[in-house]
């Protein structure tokens, strides 16, 4: 064990979840802010399939690295047969989130309720986290799961400074742009499981900013820009846009839960983010 240890845990920060998911694994009690609980170790779905980007890897390398190994990779065809019923989480990343929604269509989507109704936990990043917000756009209207706004919405378009080609994706009569990609700053708040709070930084690659909502508890919020901030419009555009709206997202659902995430926690460079998923399961 310790030779798999070391290898898996090159980041300190990730040692704590890995020794929970290790005794979690042989079904002893863990040591969880100071006192010892019996938990169990989550069975945890990665969805690969069409409108997928790359990212779906950044979950599988920082879920390896912090001990969560049962691990199932579902495509649309494995949803819709019943993929789900075995998983206690289902993380969805990046990439298209029209394509992911037409790829699963109805019975998808019915299937996915059926999970979050279930007890089921859903981690969405980026496309991931606009999939389950209300639209009246199909096939998006198909998974209206969270009544919550964005601000990165519009129907007259600013006019892009640098990456055209990443600064907006048509959204029926309007669009959503992208103001500026790279890091942000976040500031947590009551973060789950620790009631975690404070200021970190993490990439953006074109995820929503969220609006207030009394369908979903603001738990992150956009805070501020680095210098590796890149913009993609005008400054205080895109301050008005991201700075104090709301970054990460949770809602209830039947006896399960969202958590959506504009930024990418779960990129491998970021392991102050790495963990916040793991904080989520």
């Amino acid at each position: 064990m310790p030779a798999i240890k070391n290898k898996l845990s090159k980041n300190d920060i990730y040692q704590p979840y890995f020794t929970i998911n290790m005794s979690s694994a042989l079904n002893k009690p863990a040591k969880i802010n100071g006192s010892y609980k019996k938990i169990s170790y989550p069975k945890i779905g990665i969805y690969n399939g069409p409108g997928a980007s790359h990212s779906w890897l950044w979950f599988v390398e920082i879920l390896d690295a912090m001990g969560f190994w049962d691990i199932e990779f579902l495509d649309d065809q494995n949803i819709k047969n019943d993929g789900l019923n075995s998983l206690q989480v289902l993380l969805v990343s990046g990439g298209d989130t029209f394509a992911i929604a037409e790829s699963l269509g109805k019975e998808g989507a019915e299937r996915l309720k059926s999970f979050l109704d279930g007890g089921g936990l859903y981690i969405g990043s980026c496309a991931g986290a606009y999939l389950p917000l209300k639209s009246s756009l199909s096939p998006l209207n198909l998974f209206n799961f969270a009544s919550v706004k964005i601000s990165n919405l519009t129907k007259t378009l600013p006019k892009p400074v640098s990456l055209p080609e990443k600064f907006c994706t048509s959204y029926g009569c309007n669009y959503v742009f992208h103001p500026v990609r790279e890091e942000v700053k976040i500031s947590l708040s009551g973060f789950p499981a620790s009631n975690r709070n404070g200021e970190l930084v993490v990439p953006l690659y074109g995820g929503p900013s969220f609006l207030p909502s009394e369908d979903a508890k603001t738990i992150a919020s956009y805070t501020g820009f680095t210098k590796k901030t890149l913009f993609l419009t005008d400054r205080k555009l895109a301050h008005d846009t991201l700075i104090d709206k709301s970054a990460v997202v949770t809602k209830k659902l039947g006896n399960g839960q969202l958590f959506l995430l504009g930024p990418h926690l779960e990129h491998p460079h970021y392991p102050k983010g790495n963990i916040l998923i793991a904080e989520m399961i």
